[in-house]
């Protein structure tokens, strides 16, 4: 990347990082694009130019956690670390935007556009393949269970996904998610603690 496109993309970051903090702040519709440019010591200019409407830049904003999460993960899959490790990793990266992203935001965001809706589903079917990687690591590590099967593995995804999302649209569970954001490391630890042999397995 030559010094040019760098600052390019630190340019278009900090006007997404900007927008998210005044989005979280004053709400969606509250806040223009002159707002944004402001915030961000850019010209209106530049973030059209980037993004060409403010509902757009919202939807770059969405896609942009989505991929990031798929992309850690998809890092710590290649990492040769010890895979007790990686599961503390794991949790790290399934919970780190918990506190730091505002669940409402990112909801309602969701809800109401269809493109970001089939984004989610598509992010949520790939995090369940990088999932059943991890998992199959697991096994192989002698940590998780080799008795469980594939097939009830991804039956109690599926479980976990479904309750979680439906859940989310629930404005009460997402204001205990904001209180304590320690709350989803905490149902990661449970559901993968249901994976593993035992402590005995554990210690290889």
């Amino acid at each position: 990347m030559d010094g040019f496109e760098k600052r390019r993309n630190d340019k278009k970051k900090a006007i997404m990082q900007t927008a998210l903090a005044l989005f979280d702040q004053y709400g969606f519709d509250k806040v223009s694009m002159t707002d944004i440019a402001e915030k961000a010591h850019v010209s209106r200019a530049s973030v059209y130019n980037f993004f060409e409407s403010k509902d757009n830049l919202r939807r770059i904003i969405i896609k942009d956690m989505l991929d990031d999460s798929v992309g850690k993960i998809k890092k710590l899959l290649e990492e040769p670390s010890n895979f007790i490790d990686k599961i503390s990793e794991y949790i790290q990266i399934r919970s780190w935007y918990y506190g730091k992203y505002s669940l409402h935001f990112f909801f309602d965001t969701v809800e109401s556009d269809p493109e970001l809706r089939r984004y989610l589903d598509d992010f949520t079917a790939n995090h369940k393949q990088l999932l059943m990687q991890f998992i199959d690591e697991g096994k192989q590590s002698g940590v998780f269970s080799p008795d469980i099967s594939n097939t009830a593995i991804e039956m109690y995804i599926e479980i976990f996904q479904s309750y979680y999302l439906h859940n989310m649209r629930n404005r009460e569970i997402r204001d205990r998610f904001e209180r304590n954001p320690k709350l989803a490391q905490e149902l990661n630890m449970l559901f993968l603690d249901g994976l593993i042999q035992g402590k005995d397995n554990t210690q290889a």
